[in-house]
């Protein structure tokens, strides 16, 4: 009687052990869920990170490739991504007796189980939302937000700019609608970039006291309340300025403006005297910078009677990114089989206008080579009627213009629509 009363006891006991120690287990996986959340929502959003860079970048190389075969382009836009993740936990154990109840086995287990199911909106872009910003013209402001990133400007110039002053650019239409430039226009851009080795040109946002209007004030008329009453009026950006050692002044206001300067020293020099001629530039500007504005016709409609007087600021006409996407056309190696049967233009016309200086060689910056198979080494890459297009791993000018291209998609295209997106939203 004695012995089958020990038996129980020990089994009792060992139920107990078991318990406690699935509890312990319990507790132990509780405590550590509490750190598993925040590193995994870390992980996720890494990773969706990545996919939404890879996913633009190739549909920005799958519409540049598009423009080579005449199709036009499409956008889609990943307006969210929400993922449900779950967790659950689990705890056993047990233990076997034999004939007379006396344990002989036990065991004790527990198991974690997560998942983690998204799911992704992706919004195709139509209409008005995408044309408008796909058919503006870029803003001035633009290139020179890019210059602050560090790009070079005689890059810019060729990438983004269709005219200066008086002078015009490539137009980058597909095919037979290619218009070469002036040679002007690519003087301007090797002139622009020797100064720029030299470090003699810079270009980017600069801030300066800017005339608001032409209309003059006599020094008596700038009195203390009057000087308050400016810098009140322009949000503490405004005053009146003299700029002729204190004859008359101006009511400017104090902002961030696109301009380029160029080292006095250089203004001089072959290439600087060649940048002021073409431009038709003051020599020596009031603010010591030449600020950008958009091209424009100077005073009335009459075409054959605009002044031809120096101008304080540099003029641009720059392209909209359908634009950029046809020049960037020129760069795709195709097979030679689809423009044999007149599946994609021909750069014939684009080939004539590089050689006789009228067009900027993309030959040597932008290649987007082709493959049947995909590729083992490529920075970007996409699958296109039956072919894989690439940009080289190693080709690191061809990608640095990429990436100018993607800068611009963001600046210019991805605003549109409203919101930031996409919305990353990771419940745990």
């Amino acid at each position: 009687m004695r012995d089958r009363f020990s038996e129980r006891r020990t089994a009792t006991n060992l139920l107990r052990v078991c318990t406690r120690l699935g509890t312990l287990f319990v507790v132990l996986l509780l405590s550590g869920c509490s750190t598993f959340g925040p590193q995994l929502v870390l992980n996720s959003h890494i990773e969706y990170n990545k996919a939404v860079e890879q996913v633009i970048q190739e549909e920005l190389l799958l519409n540049i490739v598009r423009r080579r075969y005449y199709e036009a382009p499409q956008f889609v836009t990943v307006s969210s991504i929400s993922t449900s993740m779950s967790t659950s936990a689990g705890i056993s154990g047990g233990a076997a007796f034999g004939n007379k109840g006396t344990p002989t086995t036990g065991n004790i287990g527990g198991s974690f189980n997560w998942s983690d199911s998204p799911t992704v909106t992706i919004t195709p872009r139509q209409g008005t939302e995408i044309l408008g910003p796909l058919t503006t013209r870029m803003s001035v402001l633009t290139i020179a937000k890019m210059a602050n990133a560090g790009y070079r400007f005689d890059f810019l110039l060729a990438l983004m700019a269709e005219g200066l002053t008086d002078v015009r650019g490539p137009e980058a239409g597909v095919g037979t609608d290619f218009r070469p430039g002036d040679k002007e226009f690519i003087e301007v851009i090797q002139s622009v970039g020797r100064l720029i080795d030299k470090g003699q040109l810079k270009v980017g946002t600069f801030q300066w006291n800017d005339p608001y209007s032409e209309i003059t004030h006599k020094r008596e008329d700038i009195t203390v309340d009057n000087q308050i009453t400016a810098i009140a009026l322009g949000g503490g950006r405004a005053r009146f300025r003299s700029y002729d050692g204190g004859e008359t002044y101006y009511f400017t206001d104090k902002y961030d403006y696109p301009a380029m300067w160029i080292d006095p020293e250089a203004r001089t020099s072959s290439d600087g005297k060649r940048i002021i001629e073409i431009l038709n530039l003051q020599p020596t500007p009031l603010k010591r910078v030449w600020s950008f504005s958009a091209n424009r016709v100077v005073e009335g409609t009459d075409f054959e009677n605009v002044p031809d007087d120096p101008r304080p600021e540099v003029r641009m006409q720059l392209r909209s990114f359908y634009s950029v996407l046809n020049l960037l056309a020129y760069g795709i190696d195709i097979p030679p089989k689809d423009e044999e049967e007149g599946r994609a233009f021909t750069k014939a016309q684009y080939d004539k206008a590089v050689r006789e200086g009228r067009a900027v060689d993309l030959s040597d910056k932008f290649v987007v080579q082709s493959s049947s198979e995909r590729p083992a080494d490529a920075f970007v890459a996409v699958k296109h009627r039956g072919s894989w297009f690439y940009v080289d791993d190693r080709d690191h000018v061809s990608k640095r213009l990429f990436n100018a291209v993607y800068d611009l998609f963001n600046m210019e295209i991805a605003p549109s629509g409203g919101g930031g997106g996409p919305i990353l939203t990771v419940p745990v």
